[in-house]
């Protein structure tokens, strides 16, 4: 025990000069530049924006060489396009394309956010848990060091000692998990910011985002910025523009030329050739333009079932976040304070003999569990928050 602490008396001042502070908005920032899917986004949308060039790709021209007569051979070249409004309208379906996988990047952006945020709250809470526990166990190993002697001095009971010894084995049983809980938590948000030094937060308090809500009600108004939203809309609209091209499929092609199926003295206007393409097999044009169709049916329900998953989410979040301000602003207006009387009378009345071991070690437990139903409290309000906002689209 004493080889450990020694240890640890050697390794602490190194680990705390170590330590970088680094407050919510900073680790959110890291982690958008650090984290791979976002970077798997960026290049989704630069593909995209290569794939918009071949919107205007032409077939490769066919070149023959031919003896019309028999006599000689000649070259031919023959170029089919399909009918202009066709490149137009891939056009506009590629750059669609783009926008989407734009808004598949705002997704990756919102998600990364909402989890740092969340990851750097729960950090937070778990130093806030240390905290009241490292002092928690500081006080009850004080007294039962205390009871130890009185007992021995014959001024306590059995009862009242092993009260102590057990409230204390209890206290520091829960200080070393919430050491563990602690380390852990850092650990994560350490490799989900991508940095290699030891980090440390903020203090955690009430979150200052605002957040305004007259009443828990779906609403659809509050959601039609969330990023899932938005590309479920993107993709309705890309169903619109490849139904369009599909019907633009149907349009004749053209085909253009030069062949020489007469003599070499055959004039220049009777070599090139014009003609159209028919779409004589229907069926095939038909059953693409179903298809499409149905794609974009498909859309507007997958839309419609975000929209509703998204508005019961929110419904959800406003009510805790209801809940959570409430219980908040008792603790904050009540609670703590009548925590700190209670402390302070106990503290008061044990010392100067008016008051037992027992019942002061019943107050104490008492107004630190009020101190921890705080903090959870805290962490549960700003948890709302976050996920208001990750819903409504404003991390």
């Amino acid at each position: 025990m004493k080889f450990r602490l020694f240890i640890l008396f050697l390794i602490l001042p190194f680990a705390c000069w170590c330590q970088k502070l680094i407050s919510e908005d900073e680790a959110v920032n890291l982690a958008l530049k650090n984290d791979s899917q976002i970077k798997a986004s960026i290049m989704e949308v630069d593909q995209s924006k290569q794939l918009q060039k071949t919107a205007y790709n032409f077939n490769n021209p066919e070149i023959m060489m031919e003896s019309p007569t028999g006599k000689f051979q000649t070259v031919g070249v023959m170029q089919s396009i399909d009918f202009p409004t066709v490149y137009i309208k891939q056009h506009k379906l590629y750059k669609q394309q783009t926008v989407l996988a734009d808004a598949g990047k705002k997704i990756s952006e919102n998600d990364v956010k909402y989890q740092i945020k969340t990851l750097y709250l729960s950090v937070q809470y778990a130093d806030y848990i240390f905290e009241q526990y490292k002092m928690q166990d500081s006080i009850y190993a004080k007294l039962k060091s205390s009871a130890l002697r009185l007992y021995e001095a014959g001024q306590i009971d059995f009862l009242e000692k092993t009260m102590a010894e057990t409230q204390y084995g209890e206290v520091h049983n829960q200080f070393i998990q919430a050491e563990t809980d602690l380390a852990v938590a850092l650990s994560q948000l350490q490799i989900s910011i991508g940095i290699k030094e030891t980090v440390s937060t903020n203090k955690i308090q009430r979150s200052s985002s605002s957040v305004s809500i007259l009443a828990v009600k779906i609403d659809t108004t509050v959601i039609q910025n969330n990023p899932v939203l938005l590309y479920s809309k993107q993709e309705q609209i890309i169903s619109k523009k490849n139904l369009s091209l599909e019907r633009n499929r149907m349009l004749p092609g053209l085909t253009f030329g030069y062949l020489n199926q007469a003599e070499r003295s055959t004039p220049m206007d009777m070599r090139l050739r014009f003609g159209i393409t028919v779409p004589l097999w229907f069926w095939q044009y038909t059953g693409s333009i179903k298809a499409a169709k149905i794609g974009l049916k498909i859309a507007e329900q997958k839309m419609l079932s975000k929209q509703q998953a998204l508005s019961i989410d929110m419904q959800k979040a406003q009510g805790d976040y209801l809940k959570y301000s409430q219980s908040l602003a008792y603790y904050e207006n009540t609670g703590l304070k009548l925590t700190d009387e209670i402390l302070s009378a106990s503290k008061r009345f044990f010392e100067s003999g008016q008051q037992g071991l027992v019942p002061y070690l019943r107050n104490m437990n008492e107004a630190y569990l009020i101190k921890l139903r705080y903090a959870e409290s805290l962490k549960n309000y700003n948890q709302s928050v976050i996920n208001i906002n990750y819903l409504s689209g404003n991390l």
